[in-house]
């Protein structure tokens, strides 16, 4: 069960107070937008879209080609800083400034930080000229382009690296924070808890699998059990299933060439309409998009 559970951490880093507030507070402080990458490549922000404040970021993004350009330039990047265990500023293909940080708990790579997508100097002719030339493949008008050349944030070198810096630190408090959560929910467990995890990581396969059966198994009243079970988990029963459901479903979509039909019943969804619109819920993105992006990551 080791991809559940470090898909698992990966989530509640994302849903955490910290991950917010932090997000919030480096936008206003130095107009900077953080997502968080699971070691897969895929990124969860508080903004979606990526960078809002660099359009021509938002421009290459639309583009198939920009899109993938960006998409291989990030996950190089982002496998340097995860395998140095080190913060990483780098200079993407368009010319902008980008940050890595990488997360590790327990010697395990949980997730990494980006933020970035900063000019590495100040708005000038000859700063536009030289991103025409890295983009000489990408056509846009040239007033559009100059547009949002001109509209692009930027930070001096030393600031980025105070950014940096700040990033590293409070990838320490989300570890901190991940190793508080462990221990709440090893507090709140109880046996029956417990039993009933194993037994729905173990039966989530089956499209029959409901809360009337896995209570009895555990030795409780289907009301108390779906109380506790809530209490401990956060989350109500369905939605613990749909989670492990979707979480196999996204390693075998990424380590396997199994066909996305068969991973759709094979992790217990009786039928392709409602697994497509649970893994979009949860993901944003269709299962097919999903491998699509592991594929170009």
């Amino acid at each position: 069960m080791e991809p559940l559970k470090k898909q698992t951490d990966f989530d509640n880093l994302v849903n955490s107070k910290e991950f917010t507030e932090f997000s919030q507070l480096l936008m206003k402080l130095v107009g900077l937008e953080m997502a968080l990458n699971s070691p897969e490549g895929i990124s969860r922000n508080k903004f979606l879209g990526g960078n809002r404040n660099n359009k021509v970021c938002l421009m290459l993004r639309k583009s198939s080609q920009g899109r993938q350009k960006c998409l291989e330039c990030d996950s190089r990047h982002y496998r340097q800083a995860a395998d140095s265990g080190k913060p990483l500023l780098y200079t993407c293909y368009a010319g902008f400034w980008d940050l890595a940080v990488p997360i590790y708990v327990q010697g395990r790579h949980i997730a990494t930080i980006s933020s970035g997508q900063v000019l590495p100097a100040p708005v000038s002719e000859a700063g536009f000229q030289t991103l025409r030339r890295k983009l000489a493949w990408y056509n846009v008008a040239e007033e559009k382009l100059r547009s949002a050349y001109e509209t692009a944030p930027y930070l001096p070198k030393e600031k980025l690296r105070y950014v940096m810096r700040m990033l590293e630190i409070f990838a320490g408090q989300l570890c901190e924070s991940l190793r508080h959560i462990r221990e709440l929910e090893s507090k709140l467990e109880k046996g029956e808890i417990r039993d009933a995890k194993a037994y729905i990581e173990e039966k989530y396969g089956d499209p029959l699998l409901n809360l009337s059966e896995v209570a009895e198994h555990v030795g409780l009243s289907v009301a108390h059990f779906s109380h506790i079970f809530k209490l401990s988990m956060g989350i109500p029963f369905t939605g613990f299933v749909q989670n492990c459901r979707i979480n196999a479903a996204k390693h075998l979509l990424g380590n396997t060439k199994r066909s996305i039909t068969e991973i759709c019943f094979d992790c217990g969804f009786n039928s392709m309409t409602h697994f497509n619109r649970v893994f979009h819920a949860m993901e944003k993105m269709s299962p097919r998009d999903y491998r699509k992006h592991l594929e170009n990551a």
